[in-house]
């Protein structure tokens, strides 16, 4: 990792299943190392700036894309949205080998420029994995005791190249959206970048 300053957010839940990110930031010298791998990921890029441009492709290091099929209006604040990308292979065709990553079809950043909103989002909605878990408790069970947890894809099953979120931009500026999905054990991470009024 190159030196520099660096934002860190954490999204956990606590024992009662209440959710909470945490920010915080380090500087840190060069580290050297190798690559992240596994259900592990890096992205480097341009900050974004005063000059954004609305992205709607994102190119990826095997050659294909997550490409945000999304309408020509404006996007505003406080509006309900649906977020839709496709991943696409190098000729620009739905690929055949997305998997589960950590459970689900992708995960989402949602991170405005200044750093005063940071939403992390699945296909599913903002739930999280601990708070559905708690949400299964055994009826009539003692406290602790809870029903096995249902991954909400199973790895056996086909995933849609097609990964949608559901979110509402709290307040207007520019924001990077960072979508990660998982193909044939490797983790890649789209990039976007869009004005909301």
């Amino acid at each position: 990792m190159p030196a520099g300053r660096y934002e860190i957010f954490a999204d956990i839940v606590d024992k009662r299943g209440y959710p909470w990110t945490l920010i915080g930031s380090v500087d840190l010298p060069q580290i050297d190392g190798k690559p992240a791998s596994g259900d592990d990921s890096s992205w480097s890029g341009a900050p974004l700036s005063a000059s954004l441009a609305d992205s709607t492709v994102s190119r990826l290091p095997d050659g294909g894309c997550i490409v945000w099929e999304r309408s020509p209006t404006p996007l505003r604040a406080n509006v309900p949205l649906e977020f839709k990308f496709s991943v696409q292979d190098g000729r620009g065709n739905p690929v055949r080998d997305m998997q589960p990553y950590l459970g689900m079809a992708g995960h989402a950043g949602f991170v405005r420029s200044d750093l005063i909103v940071f939403a992390h989002l699945h296909p599913t909605g903002s739930v999280s994995m601990a708070a559905l878990e708690l949400a299964q408790t055994k009826p009539g069970g003692s406290a602790g005791v809870q029903s096995p947890m249902p991954m909400p894809i199973s790895p056996a099953a086909p995933i849609s190249p097609e990964v949608h979120f559901p979110y509402g931009f709290p307040q207007p500026g520019d924001y990077r959206i960072f979508v990660q999905i998982k193909r044939s054990g490797r983790i890649d991470t789209g990039v976007f970048d869009v004005r909301v009024q």
